[in-house]
């Protein structure tokens, strides 16, 4: 059996930094994906980015200029009907786009995302197992080589995840969120 190998989107939250920690573990061959995109919090990218640094992780951070809005760009408040005011419109779409293509041409098979339990009960709709499904039919018929979109923490909660990353000694200065600093209580601004 061939080494599996992954592409994270990681953004610095807890979500994210758990699977970077999950792949390392089951000792799965990993690059990140960081992209900015307008996000109000910057600084959770800088935190990803020094991590990657530090451990010697492959990753590309791109720049995308997604004029869209949601209480996470600061772009305006908008209350999409049905969605977390957080939603910001087909995000993980163009994400998971953007790193199909990077996969695709390193010779990866998987895309781990940090969609969990509580994304999908604040609403957020690409983060449903159901769209998860909906994009691998999709993968199915692109492309010349079949690659695999994973969300490994569907089932678990915040709680659970931030739980975890305590139980595996991952320190709070490795993870930042742009979702109001839950994961950084000694975080000021």
């Amino acid at each position: 059996m061939k080494n599996k190998k992954s592409l994270i989107l990681y953004s610095g939250g807890a979500d994210s930094r758990l699977l970077l920690e999950l792949a390392h573990i089951l000792k799965i061959e990993s690059s990140c994906l960081l992209v900015n995109y307008g996000q109000k919090h910057i600084k959770e990218l800088e935190v990803a980015e020094k991590l990657c640094i530090s451990k010697g992780l492959q990753y590309n951070k791109i720049y995308i200029d997604l004029p869209v809005e949601s209480k996470l760009t600061g772009q305006g408040i908008v209350g999409y009907e049905g969605v977390s005011e957080w939603y910001v419109p087909s995000r993980n779409l163009i994400f998971i786009s953007i790193a199909v293509s990077i996969a695709e041409s390193r010779g990866i098979d998987t895309i781990w995302y940090g969609a969990d339990f509580s994304d999908r009960i604040n609403l957020f709709p690409d983060c449903y197992q159901e769209w998860v499904v909906g994009i691998n039919r999709f993968l199915e018929i692109n492309g010349s080589k079949q690659i695999t979109v994973e969300a490994p923490l569907l089932g678990f909660s915040k709680e659970i995840i931030l739980s975890l990353l305590e139980y595996l000694g991952i320190d709070k200065s490795e993870i930042f969120s742009g979702y109001g600093g839950l994961e950084n209580e000694n975080e000021k601004e």
